[in-house]
């Protein structure tokens, strides 16, 4: 490949994104510290099937569908739904027709496990009516009461027993309830006793290679630190969890979360899963605000030592009015695939970031941690890591926007999604430090860009020297991404 010196690569840049030669993008300094942290799990997604339409189509529609996202996103993690009252529909019944139809018979799990996925992850979701307490506000509007947490833990864990004596198949991580936070359907007081119940549960069902993660909060906020705090107040229920997890719209992970699983030398002790991020609403291809508000919760959660992170859906059938939750959508008969932007910037990032990369931490001289939370989202996010290979790995990506502005009170972005509102276009000169390089000599590191409707596209070389890499430009909604040989 044609290797373009740094004044070079500032002009075709510029050209690229549409700027005036005199343009003056405003610099901000990257550091990347040099003590290793987390070690990247991968990415992955969830599957709903709800309407079973994927056994509908052939099978050489399901194997180029499934090695478009399994296998060229490298993703290692299939999260799957369970409708605890589906499941339990009284005290007596159990049945796992429902599930396995959508999950194992349509050939889901078979064809994930083909293009390369490892981790089951089952994500419980509501509770039977004889497990829970109603309260006004509608059949979602409930609460699992102390006295029957034993029995709620007891039928998640003969689920995953029954599934396994039926099929065969082991769902090897679980979580307890999807965003307990949620009307306070599970309070923070009785995540300890939940986890103990569940793993002794499952462990008396010989399922003692099943991981337990949670609390799965839909924030992480006050509540999500307070149920961690209860968990490791409990010696017996913290060693139990195998990692904590959280998922990541208006508020991803944070330092103050994270700080709750390093020991006393800052190491971390547990893995921390990511287990949903998404957008609501409609959405058409080539929606880069869509594409980079994820792309920077990815670098964000990244940055604050997340080790797995799962997107919402992977692929359903299309809804006009809530495509934005999807990653690729399916038409059958003829058959027809949606590709969204979003599919584009998780192609690009792992490209970027090898599963078993170990990340660093990063500061910003403009956004100091640079962490995605309530109100004005960070106007650049970076993260950086070292591959297994002994290739180092950059991305940046600059959630500045034309639809945004500057007003810091103002909490809703274009399309109504919070999480969504960022400060108004601003283009950057980066310049990226790494201590640890600092006596590698000259590296050469690859340049990739998002584009605005597609694939990412290649733009040449840049060297590093003495442990710095200047990035001329990067643009309002775009994701570059580095990598050294």
């Amino acid at each position: 490949m044609k290797i373009l010196s740094i004044p070079l690569l500032c002009a075709s840049l510029l050209l690229t994104i549409g700027l005036s030669a005199h343009a003056q993008p405003v610099p901000v300094s990257i550091t990347v510290q040099s003590t290793p942290r987390q070690t990247f799990a991968g990415l992955g997604t969830s599957l709903g099937n709800w309407g079973m339409d994927y056994q509908k189509l052939q099978p050489t529609e399901r194997a180029q569908m499934s090695k478009l996202l399994w296998g060229d996103l490298k993703m290692k993690t299939l999260r799957l739904w369970l409708n605890l009252n589906e499941y339990a529909p009284t005290s007596q019944d159990r049945t796992t027709a429902n599930f396995r139809a959508r999950y194992i018979d349509s050939g889901i799990i078979a064809d994930a496990r083909k293009n390369g996925v490892v981790h089951l992850l089952l994500a419980p979701d509501g509770a039977p009516d004889f497990l829970k307490v109603k309260r006004e506000g509608g059949g979602s509007d409930f609460a699992i009461p102390d006295d029957k947490l034993a029995d709620y833990a007891g039928l998640i864990a003969e689920f995953i027993a029954q599934i396994q004596r039926e099929t065969g198949i082991l769902i090897d991580v679980t979580g307890f309830q999807n965003e307990p936070n949620d009307l306070d359907r599970l309070a923070p007081d009785q995540m300890a006793p939940l986890v103990k119940f569940l793993r002794a549960a499952l462990d008396g069902r010989g399922l003692k290679t099943v991981q337990l993660i949670g609390p799965e909060s839909a924030n992480v906020d006050g509540i999500f630190y307070e149920a961690l705090d209860k968990l490791r107040a409990d010696p017996q229920a913290w060693q139990a969890l195998s990692g904590i997890a959280s998922h990541s719209y208006a508020m991803g992970a944070t330092k103050e979360g994270t700080h709750r699983i390093e020991d006393a030398q800052g190491k971390l002790t547990k893995s921390y899963w990511m287990t949903e991020a998404s957008a609501n609403g409609a959405e058409v291809e080539g929606d880069t605000l869509r594409a980079a508000s994820l792309a920077s919760r990815f670098l964000s959660d990244m940055n604050q030592g997340v080790t797995h992170w799962v997107h919402f859906l992977g692929f359903e059938v299309p809804d006009p009015k809530d495509n934005a939750t999807r990653i690729l959508a399916f038409q059958n008969a003829p058959f027809r695939l949606t590709t969204f932007q979003k599919y584009w910037t998780y192609h690009q990032l792992s490209a970027t970031f090898d599963v078993g990369a170990t990340f660093r931490y990063c500061t910003s001289s403009l956004d100091g941690d640079m962490v995605w939370t309530y109100g004005k989202k960070p106007h650049l996010n970076a993260s950086a890591a070292r591959n297994r290979d002994g290739s180092w790995s950059i991305a940046l990506s600059n959630f500045t926007s034309p639809a945004f502005n500057d007003n810091t009170d103002d909490k809703s972005g274009p399309t109504g999604n919070g999480y969504e509102n960022g400060f108004k276009a601003q283009t950057y000169m980066v310049k990226v430090v790494v201590p640890e390089l600092a006596t590698a000599g000259q590296k050469r590191f690859k340049v990739m860009r998002s584009q605005s409707n597609g694939v990412e596209k290649a733009e040449g070389n840049v060297e590093m020297h003495a442990g710095e890499i200047e990035i001329p430009v990067i643009g309002p909604l775009e994701l570059l991404t580095l990598r050294s040989p």
